[in-house]
């Protein structure tokens, strides 16, 4: 059965019990299979997906927009401390795509890679997919996105404008820090964003504005159609993003995420979010990312959510019994036959 939450609106193999049993090898490296699924929002404005099965493959399928007000940037309770960054990072070797630099505020440097469409000149601002990387070696910079995505495939002829002419969007790949945390070697698993600190002076935060706001200034983003996008802690990031920059980012979109430690204090909901989430997660377990999206619902926020199988099926269920091995396996694969559905959900918002 379909998990519901009410809105006013990135491997391997062994043992999940699951209702989707058999895998097929083609997907081992995320290639998935395309199945319908529930929606998590009635209210949302993207067509629910049983509705929309026949049109899965069309990513160029007509969306309602739904224009919503800027939020204040002021809707995040501050807390946390700033992260201790245990070694500066280099460039990350995003190939085919421009890398931007920039020093952060404590002098360390900062990139993130630009991927673009052809003829960037001939086009229109487009909608900006602001992407946050996964936090484990091999998905730990953004020069991972093309691999375990298809997202930069769909650049060139994805609709996200709604009524404004022209297709495609562009996509910015914010590298992340290697950060303390709570491993042996007194590391996080790889390089990785700062979430726990909830603040405007956060530097990952401080850091993805600057990018955004220099492609602003290259007149290529429509302002009005930004987005955050991410996987695992990018997940959890984009979600941080979002309510930091509410008053920027129209919605967003985690796979597998861990539970913000952002607190949204403002009266209406946060921004809208797709989201998507291993039956069997052996890394941020089933159950806690829909404790999570149950307080999404107590809050009315406008949330769409699929809880997925080893293949691209909807589970009815969290699973009994999930190996660390498969769970593990699952957590680091991004579910690429859901991208048509993330990228119109998304295409459905756009701040007035």
């Amino acid at each position: 059965m379909p998990r519901s939450f009410v809105a006013p609106a990135f491997i391997f193999l062994a043992a999940c019990n699951t209702a989707s049993a058999s895998v097929d090898p083609g997907d081992l490296h995320g290639v998935f299979g395309g199945a319908s699924a529930s929606a998590s929002a009635a209210a949302a404005p993207s067509a629910t997906p049983r509705a929309e099965a026949s049109a899965r493959a069309n990513a160029s399928a007509v969306v309602e927009t739904h224009e919503r007000t800027p939020d204040s940037p002021d809707c995040v309770e501050e807390r946390g401390e700033r992260a201790t960054v245990v070694r500066t990072l280099g460039r990350p070797a995003c190939r085919g795509s421009e890398v931007i630099e920039w020093r952060d505020p404590s002098g360390a440097p900062r990139y993130a890679c630009l991927f673009t469409p052809p003829e960037m000149s001939k086009r229109d601002p487009m909608p900006l997919l602001v992407v946050f990387h996964g936090s484990t070696p091999g998905l730990d910079d953004p020069a991972s996105i093309p691999k375990l995505t298809s997202l930069r495939s769909k650049m060139d002829a994805t609709d996200m404008n709604g009524a404004a002419p022209g297709r495609g969007f562009v996509m910015l790949g914010v590298q992340g820090r290697a950060l303390k945390g709570p491993s042996k070697k007194g590391l996080l698993a790889g390089a990785s964003f700062d979430t726990a600190h909830a603040s405007p002076d956060n530097l990952d935060k401080v850091a993805t504005d600057h990018f955004v706001d220099e492609l602003i200034e290259r007149g290529i983003v429509d302002t009005k159609r930004i987005y955050a996008v991410g996987m695992g802690k990018g997940g959890e990031m984009a979600a941080t993003y979002a309510m930091l920059r509410a008053d920027r980012v129209a919605a967003f979109a985690a796979f597998a995420p861990s539970t913000p430690p952002a607190s949204w204090q403002c009266p209406g909901p946060p921004p809208p979010a797709f989201v998507t989430y291993r039956a069997c997660d052996a890394v941020v377990s089933c159950e806690s990312v829909e404790s999570w999206l149950r307080r999404r619902d107590d809050m009315r926020s406008e949330t769409k959510s699929y809880r997925l199988g080893e293949d691209n099926r909807e589970e009815p269920n969290c699973a009994l019994k999930c190996s660390k091995k498969k769970g593990e396996a699952h957590h680091y694969r991004w579910p690429k036959g859901r991208e048509n559905e993330m990228l119109r959900f998304l295409a459905g918002y756009a701040l007035k």
